[in-house]
């Protein structure tokens, strides 16, 4: 009789178990195999994730001979994330032009476009893997990318945006080419942030490595044109909150585009290729930096209003 009870109780036990409790993660520092290449990338994530909530995720990608731990560290994204509740994730591009310093192949006709390097679809089959492995709501994914990753994020949003539901671009502006190569076929939510003073993107346009560029403002104006977006802008000055960086920012914002899109232009007055919010030690060298506002929270304060749009 004992021994029935005791297998009648771990019967009971057994059946009546509480759920298992999902695992909290911190972060993913991780790979995928694209073109017969380990790809490397690193995601963050919001504090308390526990794989049963979906979030919103950012994508960004690092500037020319960047990585995805500096990725981290100029643009302060982690802590962004955290305090808005997103996961971000940190790509890594291939071509290496010099020790831990990568260039992405955006299409310009740099190195790793001649080697036939296929960024745009490592983004894409990377953002499906991240979706099969963990909670991410598939309406709310955003791509942003600072200077060559800028300009491989317009290169993407052309290409393959069928995963995105808004784009942001900082210290890069258009290639000329894209006036004529077809533009997308629906409306794409766009964010702009450029210095006007920035000594290796110019602001009025021209020639740079690979290809000639569209200037700053031609390229915002391709997109309100593209999503059919009101002509005539809001535009405010930001307060003036650093006296001593000796810029300042001028916003510009179009609405009523298409599937509810707008396009918005943070011009940062004297601003150089730098990233507004943050102050790097030895950064002067790449122009006036920024501290009225910060770009990674102007990013996410953009992408929160949309979701994934045909």
């Amino acid at each position: 009789m004992r021994i029935l009870y005791s297998i009648l109780l771990v019967t009971l036990f057994a059946c009546n178990k509480p759920p298992a409790i999902s695992r909290i993660l911190d972060s993913d520092y991780g790979s995928i195999e694209y073109q017969s290449r380990q790809r490397k990338y690193y995601a963050s994530f919001p504090q308390g994730y526990d794989g049963i909530k979906s979030y919103p995720l950012v994508v960004f990608l690092h500037g020319g001979n960047g990585n995805l731990m500096t990725a981290q560290t100029f643009t302060e994204l982690n802590k962004i994330a955290r305090e808005n509740n997103f996961i971000i994730v940190y790509p890594e591009a291939i071509f290496e032009s010099g020790p831990t310093n990568y260039v992405w192949a955006d299409g310009r006709g740099l190195a790793p476009d001649q080697l036939g390097i296929d960024d745009v679809g490592f983004i894409d089959k990377l953002v499906t893997h991240l979706k099969s492995k963990h909670k991410i709501d598939s309406r709310k994914v955003y791509l942003c990318g600072f200077s060559n990753g800028g300009f491989l994020t317009q290169r993407i949003a052309f290409e393959k945006n069928t995963q995105f539901a808004a784009f942001g671009v900082l210290g890069a502006t258009l290639p000329q080419f894209y006036l004529t190569s077809g533009a997308p076929i629906r409306a794409l939510p766009m964010l702009y942030v450029f210095g006007t003073t920035d000594p290796l993107v110019p602001f009025q346009g021209g020639l740079m490595p690979g290809t000639s560029v569209m200037g700053v403002e031609s390229s915002v104006q391709f997109w309100v044109n593209h999503n059919k977006c009101s002509a005539t802008p809001t535009q405010v000055s930001l307060p003036d909150k650093d006296i001593t960086d000796q810029t300042t920012v001028t916003v510009f914002e179009y609405i009523h585009g298409n599937c509810q899109s707008k396009v918005k232009f943070y011009r940062v007055n004297g601003g150089g290729h730098t990233w507004p919010g943050v102050l790097l030690p030895n950064q002067t060298a790449l122009g006036g930096y920024n501290l009225d506002f910060h770009a990674g929270q102007a990013l996410w304060d953009f992408f929160k209003n949309f979701e994934l749009c045909f």
